[in-house]
């Protein structure tokens, strides 16, 4: 169940990932060289996003079975 979590939670974590690229990518001025800007500003949140939505996703609550829940 962990992994099958994990990948839906960083896959639903590529919405908000690419709207805050987009709001990066735009606020830097959408600039036309890839340099450590463009790095920071697009990819960055967009695989930071998807990194914390698989880390939230393999995480454990601690419930171990339904009848616990």
């Amino acid at each position: 169940m962990g992994v099958a979590r994990a990948m839906l939670f960083g896959t639903l974590a590529i919405i908000p990932g690419m709207l805050l690229a987009l709001a990066g990518h735009l606020l830097t001025g959408s600039p036309d060289d890839w340099s450590n800007l463009g790095w920071l500003s697009c990819y960055l949140p967009f695989f930071g996003c998807v990194g914390i939505g698989v880390y939230i996703g393999f995480r454990d609550d601690g419930v171990t079975s339904i009848e616990e829940a």
